[in-house]
């Protein structure tokens, strides 16, 4: 089964004068349940642009997407993002943890929104997921009293504990030293292969590229 189906996807921006800037010209990805595939290119090839378009963060303007067997090419803005807060999960280079909370509270936080959960079914949730990180014994750390690595760790509990179809990735450790991204990627491979997750990672870094499934380039506003 295809978690992901694009097809046809194009983008682009509007230039002074009336000029249009493609980006995205024809994007055609599936991506089947539990399988991790890397998106690769040169700086301004448009990997982010993708992200943002497969992760409902942007509306799809040409082509059309199926995510976790619906199709989500013309939803309103409201439908497009419950369909996003229930099915997909997004780790980005930055951590954006909340300071003030601790690792418990972040990985907590979006199960507060939406599903209605009690708080021990929170709290199974959240256990889960910082055990599938291994930082259950940090759960009452702060993000100032964990290391880069060990807050990346956190954001991807985070964006496992709702149970996504998919999680996406953009530059995920791009933030680390080459251990630390190592042990950060295993993790995040480990996770979503053993909860049958979807993974999308954007990257530069051929390492990152070649721990995944399957690596394809984005080459002139295509998928190669």
């Amino acid at each position: 089964m295809n978690v992901i189906e694009a097809d046809g996807l194009c983008h682009g921006v509007w230039l002074p004068g009336r000029q249009r800037l493609d980006i995205l010209r024809g994007v055609e990805l599936a991506v089947a349940e539990g399988e991790s595939v890397a998106i690769t290119g040169r700086s301004g090839s448009g990997k982010t642009t993708l992200l943002a378009l497969l992760g409902l963060l942007t509306p799809v303007g040409e082509g059309t997407l199926a995510i976790a067997g619906r199709n989500v090419t013309n939803l309103s803005d409201r439908n497009r993002a419950l369909w996003r807060n229930e099915h997909i999960g997004f780790v980005f280079q930055s951590y954006s943890l909340v300071r003030h909370l601790s690792a418990y509270r972040n990985v907590e936080l979006p199960l507060r929104y939406g599903e209605g959960l009690h708080y021990r079914q929170r709290a199974q949730r959240v256990e889960s997921a910082l055990d599938s990180v291994g930082l259950r014994d940090r759960a009452r750390s702060k993000p100032r009293q964990l290391s880069g690595g060990e807050q990346q760790r956190v954001a991807i509990a985070r964006a496992l504990v709702r149970h996504p179809a998919v999680i996406l990735a953009d530059e995920p450790t791009g933030a680390l030293d080459v251990d630390t991204a190592s042990t950060v990627l295993r993790t995040l491979r480990t996770a979503c292969r053993e909860r049958r997750t979807t993974l999308v990672v954007v990257t530069h870094d051929p390492q990152v590229a070649q721990g995944m499934d399957r690596v394809v380039r984005l080459m002139d506003g295509r998928l190669a």
